[in-house]
């Protein structure tokens, strides 16, 4: 299949003014100049029409440019995509032009413009033909669609910015933002082909579902913990009332709509209080707290015995498992065979008789042992288990027994307090119907089902197959690292990175360098040092990423668009100062260096079908047939020619 590149980039001025920049698919073009002239601008522009949400050109574009373009082409198929240019002070546009066709003629005006339509539209437009699949419509949690693929997430494989091309930190276009980073990553696995759109949905909406459930159970345990405490107040004050003879003794087995009912019944009631308090009831709930608390002392006793049993089990099974061992010494010798003779010279041998025999006695008490610990470890195991449920039962009771002691000293202080036992049976019935309005007042919210949720889990972790993806994925890493390395070794470095490999990671992402010193001594990225090594890997990368998605047709654009590779060679240029004019005579090393980046861009691009290359360079080497003849515009201070000519009107 033929790879998406680009044909124009073009600006559209004020009286029906057009700059249009040519380029030829599938070769190198070089755009070169003098500082200040606009030629790292069209990066910006380019990502721009790809839907940025800020326009980030330079003030001087936004003057006196009101609108700019892309036409792509792939084979006979074109698209132009166009976006006003916001004026100085604006932040940007969402007002986009979107269309598709044949032989499609670059508009020279704002109403030439076809496809009107929103920033989001052209975005899916722009994806669609791409080929990137449709995952926007699965919102997370939040409403929010981070995470999700989109044409947004293609820039990195195609921009090589001042930003990166001899940074240490940053590996691709993006990964310097945080906020950008985290999609660039989840997203990866999408463009390397180790997923596709169905996994891709349903791997998110598996991760949904597990929040979703994660959630629930949350709210389910907080219920749960509202409910409980609800039950032992309900009980505490049923207690209350059977001190003043209005109830019976409440059933600890009862559920909360039971006791809420029994305590409906209790404020209802106007049958006259026949008695206090009783002061034996106190006597017997302490010495019922006394026989749970020796109880749970015993059970907490007897499991710590019972778990160092275990563990002393535990290590006398490997002691006796590690002499079993030594002892099998006289089964691979065969010694019970043929005991009589001396197993080295085959002469008898009475003394080899016995200590066969004493072996093979000791041999069977050592396995009487082991069948022993492992006849009692199940035992070990099954009473710990026994014993840790009758402590939290002994927990809940202590609970009980602690709350109605506690109602009864609150009872009888009232008690004590109020004049009569009516006025404390009308205290009493008061907090009761109390209750009961604050309890109907906070309605049960039920949640969802949460063994629905645990079967849709089930269901969709059998869908997402990620032991496949994790295979094809590990395959991806492979297949790049490898076609990197190649890209390495024709590129200029120097020590540590001479004759060494990358390694590409899409987890972080990351490269580490592989030392070609025998060793296999593996570097990150600040450990190479040298911006000169910094930008042979991001080069061999980028080559590697574009070389990989053309084998595998990834929805990325065959386009690499290299932001001034001399960076590292020759000093930071000033504003006024003209393009580097090269034209052989005696050479340095960073000349001759930047002579093989571009004998490496020109053979790379002749080997991958379909890649085109845009090289944005101050320097311009007017010795080399090829970079002339690939050079599409030059702009020096002597032609007064820029990317906004400087005779365009300012717009209003």
């Amino acid at each position: 299949m033929t790879r998406w590149n680009i044909a124009n980039v073009f600006f559209l001025g004020m009286s029906g003014r057009r700059q249009e920049i040519s380029f030829i698919p599938g070769a190198v073009n070089i755009i070169t100049g003098a500082s200040g002239t606009g030629k790292s601008a069209l990066i910006k522009a380019i990502d721009y029409c790809l839907g940025s949400s800020k326009c980030e050109l330079p003030v001087h574009i936004r003057r006196h440019a009101i609108a700019v373009g892309v036409k792509w082409v792939t084979g006979e198929e074109e698209m132009i995509v166009g976006r006003l240019i916001p004026p100085d002070g604006q932040a940007t546009s969402t007002r986009m032009f979107a269309t598709a066709g044949k032989n499609l003629l670059l508009p020279t005006s704002l109403d030439d413009f076809d496809g009107a339509t929103t920033l989001d539209a052209a975005k899916s437009f722009i994806q669609r033909a791409f080929g990137i699949g449709d995952l926007s419509h699965l919102p997370d949690d939040a409403g929010e669609t981070k995470g999700r693929t989109s044409v947004r997430h293609v820039t990195p494989y195609l921009f090589v910015t001042k930003e990166v091309i001899d940074s240490e930190t940053v590996l691709l276009h993006g990964m310097e933002q945080p906020d950008k980073a985290k999609d660039i990553v989840a997203t990866m696995p999408y463009f390397l082909r180790a997923t596709d759109e169905e996994s891709a949905m349903a791997e998110r909406k598996l991760r949904q579902i597990r929040r979703a459930l994660a959630v629930e159970e949350g709210r389910e345990r907080s219920r749960r913990a509202a409910e409980t405490a609800l039950k032992q107040r309900a009980v505490g004050l049923i207690n209350e009332a059977h001190r003043f003879s209005l109830a019976d003794q409440p059933n600890s087995d009862a559920d909360e709509g039971e006791l809420l009912v029994q305590l409906k019944a209790i404020a209802e009631t106007e049958d006259d209080p026949t008695s206090y308090p009783s002061e034996g009831e106190i006597g017997y709930l302490h010495a019922t707290r006394k026989e749970i608390l020796a109880g749970l002392t015993a059970a907490r006793r007897k499991r710590q015995a019972a778990r160092l049993a275990l563990a002393d089990a535990s290590g006398f099974q490997g002691a006796v498992t590690r002499q079993r061992n030594k002892l099998n010494l006289a089964e691979h010798l065969k010694l019970g065979e043929a005991a009589h003779l001396c197993p080295l010279c085959d002469a008898p041998s009475e003394r080899g008789h016995e200590t066969a025999a004493a072996l093979a006695r000791t041999l069977a008490k050592v396995r009487d042992e082991s069948i022993a610990v492992e006849r009692v470890r199940p035992q070990l195991v099954e009473l710990d288990d026994t014993l840790t449920s009758e402590i939290n039962r002994l927990n809940r009771d202590l609970r009980e027994t602690d709350e109605k002691i506690t109602s009864w000293l609150r009872q009888t202080d009232e008690t004590r307090r109020l004049a009569s036992v009516a006025q404390a049976r009308a205290h009493l019935q008061g907090k009761i119907a109390f209750f009961l309005q604050t309890s109907a007042e906070e309605p049960k919210q039920l949640g969802p089902d949460l063994a629905v949720l645990r079967d849709e889990i089930i269901q969709l972790e059998a869908r997402v197959d990620r032991e496949s993806r994790d295979i094809r994925l590990k395959r991806a890493e492979s297949k790049i690292s490898q076609y990197a390395s190649e890209a390495l070794a024709f590129l200029p470095t120097v020590a540590p990175c001479v004759g060494s490999e990358l390694y590409f990671s899409s987890k972080e992402p990351e490269v580490r360098v592989i030392e070609g010193d025998g060793k296999g001594t593996m570097l990150r990225m600040p450990d190479v040092g040298s911006d000169q090594n910094y930008l042979a890997i991001h080069i061999a990368l980028a080559f590697g990423l574009q070389r990989y998605f053309g084998e595998v047709d990834a929805p990325v654009p065959g386009i690499l668009v290299l932001d001034q590779i001399s960076r590292p060679y020759f000093p930071a240029q000033s504003a006024d100062e003209d393009e580097k004019a090269i034209s052989g005579g005696e050479e340095d090393e960073d000349i001759m260096a930047m002579r093989r980046h571009i004998d490496f861009l020109f053979k790379e691009v002749e080997r991958q079908h379909g890649l085109q290359v845009l090289l944005i360079e101050h320097a311009y080497f007017e010795d080399d047939v090829r970079y002339v003849a690939a050079t599409r515009e030059r702009w020096t201070r002597s032609s007064g020619k820029a990317l906004i000519p400087l005779d365009w009107p300012m717009r209003s």
